[in-house]
């Protein structure tokens, strides 16, 4: 038994070593992922965060604990792995959690802001959250006055900004704007993007990386080029759409920005996506920064609704599953880091750590909060505390949760509309497989280290 990743020192110092009761039966705990590797068995607690590596021998005595422990796997119960079998595993995590809010500490800075320069876009995809939205541009005067209230609330730390829209890139003024008076005035920053990367150029792309200090972009990718450029439905494109972003990924990642292409699947393009997976890898996967996910569209979004039944979300799943091991296998996958802090917010919504600024200047609470989350204003310094309060409100917990390796991580906002439906199969098996992926380069990375 080796240990990868030492548990969370939060959770630690809260829940102490489990102390083992004689002639007590115990099982292995709902919050513990099992992945199988050449060399044994990875056991990963969801809720303390510790990363565990058995050997073949031991893994194989789990099968078969009946009402004694082997002395081999003693040391599991200690660590919470090992449970008595009446435990309940979810008011345990509940415990945890409502000690360490606690100890959350409330921020007087902001240095997070999602800058909305439009919500206008040059394409017309028909699964965008936005449709319906009232669009607008942020004038040259906004984005002045946003800059100078992220001087006056980031404390003078380092700020990151987050480029979204519509679509960013229809209003680079506001981009050059905002940035240039920060640079003017000694504030350090960053940025990253959420984009469709048609309507970079050469010329765009330097500025991006010198004066915007462009980082990363997300740009999102629905198929091969007749695919795509049908799905997108670009206002007057000129040429091939799907040609000028592939050549405009290759010169963000030439310019050291990284960039991260999300694949959105549905029951049209599923197949396509392979055949656009070998294209991308071809050609971008010897380019530092480059890195492929895949979601399942979600339901009821867009002008095009989706309601999945049942069955349809545990297909899908399948199907999810089977493509994100497809773009590993190809050697792009994009890996987001182990998480070793617990978890007492769901999102930007209710973390308190990042404001989304509205074209008009309003304060909004994510990208995906609209009307509904506003609680202030870049020209005012009153806070509307009752929108705050809301979106910290929290949905109870369905009866699947009681199982549920991904509980003691998964938190949901009554407000929030993405989650505005009960968890379906295919949200639980998506955060697991992710979960898994995750666990699996913590332990690549461990192994890379020369630990293993």
């Amino acid at each position: 038994m080796r240990q990868i990743v030492p548990p969370i020192d939060l959770v630690q110092k809260v829940l102490g070593q489990q102390k083992t009761a004689d002639g007590t039966p115990y099982r292995l705990t709902a919050h513990c992922v099992q992945i199988e590797q050449p060399e044994g068995v990875l056991l990963y607690h969801t809720l303390t965060g510790e990363l565990l590596l058995l050997e073949k021998e031991e893994a194989a005595m789990l099968d078969d604990l009946h009402s004694r422990v082997p002395s081999l796997l003693a040391e599991l119960i200690s660590r919470r792995f090992l449970v008595p079998e009446r435990a309940d595993d979810m008011g345990i995590a509940d415990q945890v959690r409502q000690i360490a809010e606690r100890f959350k500490k409330e921020k007087t800075t902001l240095t997070e802001y999602s800058i909305f320069t439009t919500t206008a876009c040059n394409a017309r995809c028909f699964y965008c959250f936005e449709s319906g939205w009232k669009k607008s541009t942020m004038t040259a005067q906004t984005a002045l006055d946003t800059a100078k209230y992220i001087m006056a609330h980031c404390g003078g730390r380092p700020v990151c900004l987050q480029w979204f829209g519509g679509e960013p890139l229809v209003n680079t003024q506001a981009i050059d704007i905002i940035t240039d008076y920060l640079r003017r005035r000694g504030t350090i920053f960053q940025s990253e993007m959420t984009s469709n990367g048609y309507l970079f150029d050469e010329a765009l792309v330097r500025r991006a990386r010198d004066d915007w200090n462009l980082k990363k972009v997300q740009i999102t990718l629905d198929g091969t080029e007749a695919v795509y450029n049908r799905r997108k439905a670009y206002v007057a494109p000129e040429g091939s759409p799907f040609q000028r972003v592939l050549k405009n990924i290759g010169l963000l990642l030439d310019a050291g920005v990284s960039v991260l292409v999300r694949l959105n699947m549905d029951g049209d393009n599923e197949k396509d996506l392979y055949v656009l997976c070998d294209e991308l890898a071809e050609r971008f996967a010897r380019k530092p920064g480059f890195g492929i996910y895949c979601v399942m569209l979600h339901e009821n979004l867009g002008t095009d609704p989706k309601h999945y039944t049942e069955d349809e979300c545990r297909r899908y799943a399948k199907k999810l599953r089977a493509m994100q091991t497809y773009i590993e296998r190809k050697g792009v996958a994009f890996r987001e880091p182990l998480r070793h802090r617990f978890r007492v917010n769901a999102c930007a919504g209710d973390s308190g750590k990042i404001t989304a600024i509205m074209p008009d200047g309003r304060l909004g609470l994510c990208a995906a909060s609209r009307d509904d989350g506003i609680w202030g204003s870049i020209y005012s310094d009153e806070v509307d505390e009752e929108v705050l309060r809301q979106w910290k409100e929290r949905k109870p917990a369905e009866e699947v949760c009681k199982g549920c390796v991904v509980y003691p991580q998964c938190l949901r906002l009554k407000k929030c509309p993405n989650w505005d439906r009960k968890c379906s199969p295919i949200e639980r098996a998506t955060r697991e497989e992710k979960l898994r992926r995750t666990v699996l380069g913590a332990y690549e990375d461990w192994k890379t280290a020369g630990q293993g």
